[in-house]
């Protein structure tokens, strides 16, 4: 066992490292980060403790809908490279970080456990790395511990920012029509899907300005029962793709990049390739009619590869949507592979998707990977594009938290929203308030557009325009999220304009350097509180959720300034 000191000030806490070969202290150039090397030949087990302090909450990777500080016997989460990332945050009610630990993106697989301790009333932290990519012939990786006092989104930066070193040029290079909006046909098709339905939402969307068509499930099955018992051979079926190259042609020539659905781990009975690879398995991940392909073995790799290469090289698709990769966090027993060539289940996805992206950058160089939100660890840097927010349809507060987080972690790569889908009858702000709610993300749209309501119609194009317009601070500026534990209240990004989007805090605090404001309502009451607006005069324009003018006037704003804006709508303030 090894042991190493954290120092912060005064305070000194005792490390241990149990299994390590050592642990060395590195540079930093960075004041309040420190980074410890550890080297090992196997599994290392990483132990101390922190005082929790003003903590409200522990801010984790996909840690969805709950916010707690939880307790050291129930924060233990398993990590793969195909399920979140290895980092914490504790964040007390400023937003300020009070310890962000994580390790570098060298490990594959972990136990990563920060919890309160109810017999000291202290974190303790235990990281457990079991799964570690070699580097000289070793295992070898670095802990992180930031004590800075600064905003948890900073700390993170740090983090990303590290990792993407880490990496180096493995990392795939975003196109930027990844972060321009798309049409999904899911939530308006489902299984349904036909060559002449993606067409005809191809024609509408491209008038919204959508630059690109997500083909989703049903394109590979006749069968719309929602299930998967007939994946595994990703082949287009005939009665509802009949020309799969011609189709996808017809779509180009509407303007639309065209992005093709697959699930490479899943394997139904009832596909051709079962007889072939049912020994291949992990198991049975739903009934007896789907299983999980184990991508430890070559022939897995090869077949799956040629499923993702085809749609490229023969159809002409511009991406993949690549889902429930997921799967390949076998929580399950793994079973023995005695002609495997892997040692574990995430080096053999690893193996999978480099070679997936070899074969199509083979082909094309910018070609659009999705993942879903949870393939947020940095090992997938090297192979996706943009991430997507996991499924919450209808539900814009959803889509608010998880593409905010997914923002967090995301590196450069694109975030897109959960696709967008309302009630024809909704009113427009019901409507204004779902693209509100993915405002710092690409969104994709899932309504049959060529259908909206006049109303509707407006909103929609407005808020397309909005998110296209300010696109640069909306996904490019300095992102800084209010309130992780009330699953954020306020959204700030910062670049030459300011875009505040207030949710359930109606109190908007602006800095000096905040010149160009736009104050969006994403609340349900008709009215924001600003301060620091002043103090001299300053020009407001204020429109409703359709983009259409109310009224506008020069102010000189009080010390707490009450500005009328309906809900769903923009207060535009420009200080003079």
């Amino acid at each position: 066992m090894t042991s190493f000191e954290i120092l912060a000030g005064t305070l000194r806490r005792t490390g241990t490292a149990t299994g390590a070969r050592s642990v060395r202290e590195l540079p930093s150039a960075e004041s309040g980060v420190l980074r410890f090397e550890v080297i090992a030949d196997g599994p290392v087990t990483l132990t101390w403790t922190w005082p929790t302090g003003s903590a409200v909450t522990l801010w984790r990777a996909s840690c969805g809908a709950r916010r707690e500080l939880p307790t050291d016997w129930g924060s233990r989460r398993r990590i793969n490279s195909v399920r979140s990332a290895p980092v914490g945050s504790l964040v007390d009610d400023r937003d300020r970080s009070l310890l962000t630990v994580a390790l570098s993106a060298h490990v594959r697989g972990c136990e990563f456990a920060i919890g309160v301790n109810e017999e000291t009333a202290e974190q303790l932290i235990e990281l457990v790395a079991d799964d570690i990519e070699l580097t000289d012939g070793a295992a070898r990786f670095v802990l992180r511990i930031d004590l800075r006092d600064v905003h948890f989104a900073e700390a993170l930066r740090g983090v990303t920012a590290e990792w993407a070193a880490d990496l180096g040029d493995r990392v795939a290079v975003v196109p930027e029509i990844g972060r321009q909006a798309m049409y999904s046909t899911w939530y308006s098709d489902h299984q349904h899907v036909t060559a002449s339905t993606v067409e005809h939402h191809a024609s509408a969307s491209a008038a919204y300005g959508c630059e690109a068509i997500i083909v989703d499930d049903g394109w590979q099955t006749d069968s719309t029962a929602r299930g998967y018992a007939y994946c595994g051979d990703w082949e287009p079926t005939s009665g509802k793709f009949p020309d799969m190259a011609e189709h996808v042609r017809r779509v180009h020539e509407l303007g639309l990049r065209y992005v093709l659905w697959i699930a490479p781990p899943l394997i139904g009975v009832h596909s051709k390739a079962w007889e072939r690879l049912k020994d291949r398995v992990l198991g049975f991940a739903d009934g007896d009619v789907v299983a999980v392909l184990d991508p430890r073995y070559p022939e897995v790799r090869e077949h799956l590869v040629e499923c993702c290469v085809r749609p490229v090289r023969d159809w002409g698709v511009d991406g993949l949507k690549i889902d429930f990769i997921d799967s390949w966090a076998w929580e399950g027993a793994v079973p023995d592979a005695p002609d495997a060539d892997c040692t574990s289940i995430d080096e053999g996805v690893e193996r999978l998707l480099q070679a997936v992206r070899d074969e199509v950058q083979r082909l094309r160089d910018d070609v659009l990977i999705e993942f879903r939100q949870d393939y947020v660890n940095p090992r997938l840097w090297q192979f996706g594009t943009f991430l997507r927010a996991g499924d919450c349809a209808m539900d814009p507060v959803e889509n608010r938290v998880r593409t905010i987080d997914t923002r967090l972690l995301a590196g450069d790569r694109a975030v897109h929203s959960d696709m967008l889908v309302w009630h024809p009858t909704a009113t427009p702000e019901t409507v204004a308030q779902q693209f509100i709610g993915a405002l710092f993300s690409t969104v994709q749209v899932s309504m049959d557009i060529s259908e909206l309501s006049p109303e509707h119609d407006r909103v929609v194009r407005h808020w397309l325009g909005f998110m296209r317009q300010h696109l640069d601070v909306l996904q490019g500026g300095e992102l800084l999220p209010s309130r992780s534990d009330a699953r954020y209240a306020q959204v700030k990004a910062v670049g030459a304009t300011t875009v505040v989007a207030a949710f359930t805090d109606p109190v908007v605090q602006l800095a000096d350097s905040d010149r160009s404001v736009l104050l969006v309502n994403g609340g349900s009451g008709p009215r924001l509180l600003v301060e620091g607006a002043g103090p001299g005069p300053v020009d407001l324009v204020v429109s409703d959720c359709s983009g259409v003018e109310v009224y506008r006037r020069t102010e000189t704003p009080s010390a707490l300034w009450a500005i009328d804006v309906p809900v769903a709508g923009v207060a535009r303030i420009e200080r003079n």
